[in-house]
């Protein structure tokens, strides 16, 4: 992704937007970034918001690039019975409605497909023939909302947008070019050589997904609806990892660095504007 940020730096005509520059924070206490970090530290929140949205069972749509989702097996639930000398009841019972078989998979958008020559065009995702789109092929899919991104990096919405508009275009016009591309996300790589695309997917991530926990996040009748109504926005927002993802500064600390910047440059300007006295001869 270095290489990547750097090569999209050094071509601004072809990846305009507010990107190329340093752009103002949201909080006074974070100060603005050179353009190479800021679209860095955009990338990393993007991943992890990914990963985030992925082990609470959803899928995500990431517009022009493509879809991580799972492909879904259903088998009939087990004719066992649930004996308390055994273990756990809760287990058991677990055990008793884990009826699915996760594969996780990554849809490539079609306008990514395209450029793709040599990629299978295999349907990662059974669906029936009517559904057209990926938001009907994919489990609970979502689209990559910009503004949690944005909001833990304390930076507008629109260079969110700017960033990943820039980031999966260039991904594209490389592609096309021939060029092999590693794009490392927390839970899987995708790597796109020779004009086609493969996705390797974390052991242990793959593991999880198959497990009874992991299904019951997957089951929204599990949760009781007053849960629902009653977690505000706030709540949300403190259980994510988003929120923790970076430390906000002490603003005692920035407001003494800022005084003494201040008197610094008055400092300079009083310097600056003392003139040596002539004497006469």
């Amino acid at each position: 992704m270095d290489n990547l940020i750097a090569y999209i730096l050094s071509n601004p005509g072809r990846y305009p937007g507010s990107h190329l520059y340093p752009q103002p924070r949201s909080n006074q206490s974070v100060k603005p970034l050179e353009p190479a970090s800021q679209m860095q530290l955009i990338w990393k929140a993007t991943v992890e918001y990914i990963h985030e949205k992925i082990l609470e069972g959803k899928g995500v749509n990431i517009k022009g690039f493509g879809a991580f989702t799972f492909d879904i097996e259903t088998k009939l639930a087990p004719v066992t019975a649930i004996n308390p000398t055994s273990g756990e009841i809760d287990d058991q019972r677990l055990d008793r409605k884990h009826l699915h078989k996760n594969r996780p998979v990554f849809i490539p958008d079609p306008s990514l497909q395209s450029v793709l020559l040599r990629y299978h065009g295999k349907n990662q995702v059974e669906k029936p023939a009517s559904q057209r789109s990926v938001f009907q092929r994919g489990f609970q899919m979502i689209f990559c909302n910009p503004v949690p991104i944005a909001q833990a990096c304390y930076i507008d919405k629109n260079v969110v947008v700017d960033t990943h508009r820039a980031i999966f275009s260039a991904i594209k016009e490389l592609a096309t070019a021939g060029r092999s591309i590693t794009i490392p996300f927390n839970f899987a790589v995708i790597i796109i050589s020779n004009l086609t695309l493969e996705t390797r997917f974390n052991q242990n991530f793959a593991q999880n997904t198959n497990s009874k926990y992991y299904e019951a996040k997957m089951r929204k009748s599990d949760v009781p609806c007053a849960t629902f109504w009653q977690t505000t926005s706030q709540d949300k927002w403190r259980s994510s990892a988003l929120s923790s993802l970076w430390s906000k500064p002490d603003r005692r600390e920035v407001q003494t660095m800022n005084e003494k910047t201040l008197a610094l440059k008055i400092m300079s300007l009083d310097l600056a504007s003392s003139v040596r006295p002539k004497t006469t001869l």
